[in-house]
């Protein structure tokens, strides 16, 4: 019989994403190691490897949980049952309180996604193209003048 989690994992996962997505926004994600990245989570590199396979997996899974999260919250807001303006409203609010604790998964997002292999960048980049149309919806049901306006 297979052996289960232990209590917390998933918490730990959450906390070696932060950790390394604060050091990849710091340092860029080639000039951090994996080494760095333990010693950030108070982890030896043998526990971090039970979580993360390597640092590109740490990479996707940072990218993926953020975009994914923003695509989450685009598509909550727009199953809203709100007129255009305050649907908007509520769309700003959601992705500003989203963000004022993402910084470093933005960046990692913006500046680190070039070094993700070609299968997960269009993966990610598709969700962040979801989320900006899901947007510009949301601006074009406000403003439908802005209909033929590259959005996008």
């Amino acid at each position: 019989m297979a052996r289960g989690r232990a209590k917390g994992y998933d918490e730990q996962r959450e906390a070696i994403l932060a950790h390394a997505g604060e050091l990849f926004a710091r340092q860029g994600y080639h000039a951090a190691s994996m080494n760095q990245v333990a010693e950030a989570c108070g982890l030896s590199k043998a526990t971090l490897y039970h979580y993360y396979r390597d640092k590109d997996a740490l990479l996707v899974h940072i990218a993926d949980a953020h975009v994914s999260r923003l695509h989450a919250l685009v598509a909550e807001v727009r199953e809203m049952p709100l007129a255009p303006e305050p649907m908007f409203r509520e769309l700003v609010r959601r992705i500003v309180e989203e963000y004022a604790d993402a910084q470093h998964a933005h960046r990692v997002l913006t500046e680190d996604v070039k070094f993700l292999s070609p299968a997960d960048r269009r993966r990610i980049l598709d969700k962040e193209r979801d989320v900006v149309a899901g947007f510009a919806a949301a601006v074009v049901a406000l403003r439908p003048e802005l209909k033929d306006a590259a959005l996008a």
